[in-house]
């Protein structure tokens, strides 16, 4: 009883912690911190990838630019007024283009990343392929000696039918229905071995696709690729483009909201300039009367 009354306790004090107002931009911090964190890594490495030469370079300016990029986007929203205009339109030109960039990075990269799994798939996939083929092979081998077979079993039947009404022939009937019979071992000898090895390409089918389904599975996208009859690099590449096009401006979006949340400048100024506005409110006097009157401040 003490310890479910302990645990109840607890749990209400977390509750009433999360719904604090310093609790919720911890979480607003974190979230804009892991999701801007991410796109960054993914474009960066995407961005340093594409130039290889110069990996490590490459991969320190995409970094900065990213870093840049969200403090162009904190100081556009806390000193949109203050900034000259030519700074605000530049700084604002400079987002959306690093915007483009991050996303095309992110892109880039998913993208390789697809392409690695894709062909390692695309091998196991033109194995099976190759041994269906093999298959196929074996299937018409076995119609042609089981064709064969049935051939020599008529043929037999028809000698030792023969046999009855031709006696003086007897030893060149024997000696057929003799060939026919070694003919037909031989056969059935040869058959055994195809089904044999038929038995053994089906193992090797199910061995390269449960390996190919365990080590690179994008089974998800090949049943969608198959419900709307589409490639599977087709289906895979708009997944990419509408993760991308989520991915960075929900990073930038979430900083914005950390800055409203936080109170940014943009919301004290606007506050400032409304003071300054009020009318001062004096005395006068006029002709002996006294009086008084407001005084618009410019």
């Amino acid at each position: 009883m003490c310890y479910s009354y302990l645990y109840r306790l607890f749990l209400f004090s977390i509750l009433k912690l999360i719904n604090t107002y310093a609790m919720f931009i911890l979480l607003l911090a974190l979230a804009a911190f892991l999701v801007a964190g991410s796109t960054a890594y993914f474009s960066t490495l995407g961005i340093a990838t594409l130039f290889s030469g110069k990996y490590l370079q490459v991969l320190i300016m995409a970094g900065c630019l990213e870093f840049g990029k969200l403090v162009a986007t904190s100081f556009l929203y806390r000193y949109w007024k203050k900034a000259p205009k030519f700074l605000r339109s530049y700084l604002t030109a400079a987002v959306i283009v690093l915007m483009i960039i991050t996303s095309m990075g992110v892109y880039g990269y998913l993208t390789a990343a697809y392409q690695v799994n894709a062909s390692k798939s695309g091998i196991l996939d033109n194995k099976i392929v190759l041994i269906q083929q093999q298959k196929t092979t074996i299937d018409g081998e076995i119609k042609q000696i089981s064709d064969r077979i049935n051939t020599l079993n008529q043929s037999r039947l028809s000698q030792e039918k023969r046999l009855t009404d031709n006696t003086g022939r007897s030893s060149f009937i024997y000696n057929d229905i003799k060939r026919a019979g070694e003919e037909i071992k031989g056969l059935n000898s040869r058959l055994q071995e195809l089904q044999k090895m038929k038995f053994e390409k089906d193992n090797e089918i199910i061995t390269l696709q449960g390996d190919n389904g365990q080590a690179h599975d994008i089974g998800t996208f090949k049943f969608v690729a198959q419900s709307f009859n589409v490639p599977v690099d087709t289906v895979v590449r708009w997944f990419i483009f509408i993760l991308v096009s989520v991915l960075d401006p929900l990073a930038v979006s979430l900083v914005l909201a950390l800055n409203v949340a936080t109170r940014g400048s943009v919301l004290k100024e606007t506050e400032e300039v409304l003071e300054d506005k009020q009318p001062t409110t004096r005395k006068f006097k006029f002709n002996g009367i006294v009086g008084t009157g407001h005084v618009k401040q410019k």
